[in-house]
């Protein structure tokens, strides 16, 4: 189904903030990019790939902040921090062309039925069978202990498929190794499917010149600059209601060079 991308107005943005505040990363992700989706699409939102819902991020991401991102990080070797600078178009440049061709940067509509998740073939330990990538509610489901690796697996792949996978790693004796291994071949069909699955940028470092793999997650990314908007949204807010006693929704309502100029004012 089509929809517009628009940009989230102030109000909009501080709403969304509020919201998103004593979430965890799942959650809070879901809830980014519930923000710039239609009430009518809601109800399709858990049933979309991971990967289809940080495809919609970086398009918000681009149309709210703008195309260039810089993040921080750590070598691998000496730990030494450095700042990597990129862009989102280089990234969405690397996405599968089921998922490029759903966005129409002419007229800002997305198709979301790019979001939803189709089976593909696949070879795993020898056994053919398929796969899926992982939706949003698999995500919200996973428990974090040591039967997540058969949690995933089970969920990815097409249940008629998972008892065959399940009998072949039984013969390997069951053990952690064994499921992580599968699921090693699992995810590296899942990046040729889908690169966005797991976006990675590499950095060599201008100290020792070490070269370290950074996973970049747009989701924290977005929270991150929206977080920073917001703060700067609120301070004018603070300042503003001090001085003239107007409302929040008021004041958030003018453009950001009105306020701007009200404050000069209040501090001259």
């Amino acid at each position: 189904m089509a929809m517009v991308l628009q940009a989230l107005n102030d109000n909009r943005q501080v709403e969304v903030w509020e919201a998103a505040s004593a979430r965890h990363a799942q959650e809070r992700a879901a809830i980014l990019a519930g923000a710039f989706v239609p009430d009518s699409l809601k109800p399709t939102l858990p049933d979309w790939t991971v990967a289809g819902r940080d495809h919609l991020l970086m398009l918000a991401y681009q149309r709210q902040f703008g195309d260039a991102i810089e993040v921080e990080a750590k070598c691998g070797e000496c730990g030494e921090k450095t700042q990597l600078s990129f862009t989102v178009s280089q990234v969405l440049g690397t996405a599968s062309p089921e998922l490029s061709k759903a966005w129409d940067a002419v007229h800002a509509s997305l198709d979301t039925d790019a979001y939803l998740p189709v089976y593909h073939d696949v070879i795993l330990d020898g056994i053919p069978c398929r796969f899926r990538l992982p939706r949003i509610s698999d995500l919200n489901i996973l428990d974090n202990g040591e039967d997540m690796l058969f949690q995933f697996t089970q969920r990815v792949i097409e249940p008629e498929d998972f008892p065959q996978i399940c009998s072949a790693l039984a013969e390997k004796g069951n053990t952690q190794d064994a499921w992580e291994m599968l699921f090693e071949q699992l995810e590296q069909r899942m990046l040729a499917s889908e690169p966005l699955s797991i976006v990675s940028l590499n950095s060599v470092c201008p100290d020792c010149g070490a070269e370290t793999l950074h996973q970049f997650d747009i989701a924290n990314q977005f929270w991150a600059q929206l977080s920073a908007s917001v703060e700067k949204q609120l301070w004018d807010v603070h300042l503003l209601a001090m001085a003239y006693g107007w409302s929040s929704q008021d004041i958030l309502t003018m453009s950001p060079a009105r306020r701007r100029r009200h404050i000069a004012m209040i501090i001259e």
